[in-house]
């Protein structure tokens, strides 16, 4: 690669997008902008929230005592008011009133439901009417008794509230109301003691004294640190795509694409200056964001403050640590190397600019996720955290900004290692994209759902296409889901069997092999139903019984990094009681190792990898294929484990080209499992085989000893790579084939001609 080349290509870009009036307004413009606008927005707000008035409708007024007096002259006693409650208006209604009758007839009557909706509609359009945020009624006299006499149980009297819980302000009403009869309730209370001569402070037998151990400025770094990670992240990803799709499917419009790629640079060389430019624009943009909003937030957090009673906004938030900017500045390179990337990657893709608007979306619904992890309460840095992508760097950053350096410097390694290896995978993405003529020179069409499915069905190919297989893909997740959601958690064997049966062909099977038949015009060699080699077929059995202690050693290390929860402990046990339900167990293999290994298998190494792998590129196939038979699983631990097990059965269905062995792997697999968690002490010693390759865990149950783990991990190394090696051997032989097909063609070709010659 000749960095002269990147150099002359990055120029080029920057001048080119200097010039574009759109993207300086999206990436030097807007952010200026932006949040004054937001801050003037929310000091005109919480001006207006602050004047809204609050009105309370009261009846029943006269059934109130006379002391302690809970409204004085018509308003609240300014005792029991707070700073906050200034702004209630009082509409005390002290004539006779029917609705007041009617709630006496409602409590006494013995058709309360009825009588109670009726008064909630009655008492809805009244509020309307009078333009009131709460209704109150004081259906009975409140006595202030002090009487020695405490034998019995006296009805206490009642104040009964009615709100629109559909309103803000019916809501905001209802609890300032409570505050206010609160302290009018403890006021009483205190009076009706000090009456008895009972010292009131005898009821508190103990005092709680809080201290507040933080400092000041980390209480303030505390919550900044959970708001300035995200606001880099997300404007790291806006303001790289924007200027991805005007380098990528702008110049498609404009012409100029093909001009750049007939000049003498590469197509790496060109990935690379068009990637170094969306990177300089991912940065601009998340710099002027922070810079604005810092000024923004100075301005406005003080105006608020000084709004509000106590300065309790100035408390909360205040200044950001100045640590925090160089902890945001470091991280602003690889993360906005990580979204340029996949965002160049993405435009590469789309034929013009607004179909390339269109992947915003999905880049969103991927990112938001792992950006708002990191946001949650009991979110922390750990082991299992930091190796998810951009999630670990948020968390690292909101531990850095926080102070928290030692916890950081643990795990500070897998953090970088991470992010370092996704930004290499994304930029591999690029120039992978720039280098696919299929990708960059893709012909524009308009699109009809009518047409495709007609051209799908009527234009059928030996093998699905890649985006056949990623519908069915999608369409698999999507029922299962569906599915999932109206299932009912099983209380028998029985029950259970015929439930994850159903589901498995329903969702997993059925449209595999319908979008075979349909989409397709050879369904067996898309869904790779052909026999194999009795070695292969026993190959694939062993491979299976000698990996499993790896297995198993992934599903320990797995669980270590992400514990399973409460729930997950309850189904286990829950699972258990169903197992022992079972009539034996061959109906176990048939319904958990069988029934899965031939669906599963079919769908996702038969028809989703046939049409994955229809591009040429095998290595993309067996992730993306394995990508989602991890997401078909719905817990994450087990997602996971798939995944890895995925690019194994992916990898054997392409070496072979046959579903036989995934199957047979898959059913074997699953088999051990199954038994491995049914093993008991009489198992042991019915079969001394057993001893000699399991030892008791610490758990209780049985584990491999670690010289069979070894020994069964060494062959089945050596089985991956036996099976490793039969792809070549096939393709060899391909070649060997066509060539002595060729050579046949071509002796039947010559003797013709000497023939035709020999007749002249």
């Amino acid at each position: 690669m000749k960095w002269d080349n990147v150099k002359l290509i990055l120029a080029r870009e920057l001048k080119d997008q200097i010039r574009d009036r759109r993207t300086l307004f999206t990436v030097l413009v807007l952010p200026l902008l932006l949040y004054p606008l937001m801050g003037i927005a929310m000091l005109q707000i919480s001006q207006f929230t602050q004047q809204h008035p609050i009105k309370i409708w009261m009846v029943g007024v006269e059934n109130l005592p006379e002391s302690p007096a809970l409204l004085i002259d018509g308003e609240f006693n300014p005792a029991l008011v707070n700073a906050s409650a200034k702004n209630i208006t009082l509409d005390v209604d002290k004539s006779e009133n029917q609705i007041l009758a009617f709630i006496k007839k409602v409590r006494e009557s013995n058709e309360f439901e009825h009588g109670e909706r009726v008064l909630n509609d009655v008492l809805q359009s009244e509020l309307e009417n009078r333009n009131a945020d709460l209704a109150v009624f004081f259906p009975e006299p409140i006595e202030i008794n002090s009487s020695d006499s405490v034998s019995g149980k006296a009805e206490m009297p009642a104040i009964i509230i009615f709100q629109n819980s559909a309103r803000d302000e019916s809501k905001i009403a209802a609890q300032e109301f409570n505050e206010v009869v609160i302290r009018w309730r403890q006021t009483i209370t205190k009076r009706i003691l000090s009456e008895k001569k009972v010292d009131t402070q005898s009821l508190n037998t103990f005092v709680a004294v809080h201290n507040d151990v933080a400092d000041e400025q980390w209480k303030q770094a505390a919550t900044w640190s959970k708001i300035l990670p995200f606001i880099v992240m997300i404007w790291s990803l806006t303001g790289a795509f924007y200027p991805a799709v005007d380098l990528c499917a702008g110049e498609k419009e404009r012409g100029t694409f093909e001009t750049l790629l007939s000049s003498p640079a590469k197509r790496s060389e060109i990935a690379i200056g068009k990637l170094l430019t969306v990177i300089f624009f991912s940065m601009t943009t998340s710099f002027l964001n922070l810079i604005s909003m810092a000024f923004t937030g100075m301005f406005v957090i003080t105006r608020l403050g000084q709004q509000m009673p106590g300065g309790a906004i100035q408390a909360s938030l205040g200044l950001p640590p100045l640590s925090s900017v160089l902890w945001l500045l470091l991280a602003l390179l690889p993360i906005s190397a990580l979204f340029s990337a996949v965002a160049l990657a993405a435009a590469s893709f789309a034929k013009s600019s607004k179909e390339g608007q269109y992947y915003l979306v999905p880049l969103m619904m991927i990112s938001m996720p792992l950006m708002m992890l990191p946001m949650m309460p009991a979110a922390k840095l750990d082991l299992g955290s930091s190796l998810i992508p951009v999630s670990g760097l948020m968390l690292m950053l909101r531990g850095l900004i926080e102070g928290q350096y030692s916890e950081v410097a643990r795990y500070a390694g897998p953090v970088v290692a991470v992010t370092l290896i996704c930004c290499w995978l994304a930029v591999r993405w690029v120039v992978v994209q720039f280098s696919s003529e299929s990708v960059i020179f893709r012909p524009s069409e308009r699109f009809s759902v009518g047409v495709w499915l007609k051209n799908a069905v009527a234009e059928r190919h030996d093998l699905p296409l890649v985006g056949h297989a990623l519908l069915c893909g999608v369409l698999i997740l999507v029922i299962k889901f569906f599915m999932s959601l109206g299932a009912s958690v099983p209380d028998s064997w029985m029950a259970f069997s015929k439930q994850t049966v159903i589901v498995l062909i329903a969702s997993v099977a059925v449209p595999a092999v319908l979008m075979a038949m349909f989409l397709t015009r050879r369904p067996t060699k898309t869904l790779r139903l052909k026999t194999c080699r009795v070695p292969v077929a026993c190959g694939a059995v062993l491979l299976a019984i000698c990996l499993h202690p790896c297995v198993m050693w992934l599903t320990n290390l797995v669980m270590y990094l992400y514990p399973i929860s409460a729930d997950l402990s309850v189904m286990e046990q829950v699972m258990g009681a169903i197992m022992a339900d079972a009539p034996g167990f061959f109906a176990i293999i048939l319904v958990l190792a069988l029934a899965p290994a031939v669906f599963e298998e079919i769908a996702f190494r038969g028809f989703i990898l046939s049409g994955l792998q229809s591009r040429g590129n095998a290595f993309s196939a067996i992730l993306i294929s394995s990508l989602l038979f991890g997401m078909a699983h719905s817990i994450l631990q087990q997602s996971i484990i798939t995944f890895f097990l995925g690019c194994l059965l992916g990898m054997i269905a392409i070496r072979t080209g046959s579903l036989i062995p995934c199957v047979l792997y898959h059913f074997t697999h699953n088999s051990i499992s199954t038994a491995m968690s049914m093993i008991t002490a009489e198992s042991m010693a019915r079969f001394p085989l057993l001893k000699l390759l399991l030892v008791k865990s610490e758990s209780g149950g049985y584990e491999y000893s670690t010289l069979s783990a070894v020994a069964m991990a060494v062959a089945a190394a050596g089985l991956i790579g036996w099976f490793w090696a039969l792809g070549k051997e096939d393709k060899s032989s391909q070649v060997a084939e066509q060539v002595n097909n060729h050579k046949s063609d071509l002796r039947l070709g010559f003797e013709a001609f000497v023939a035709k010659i020999s007749a002249k």
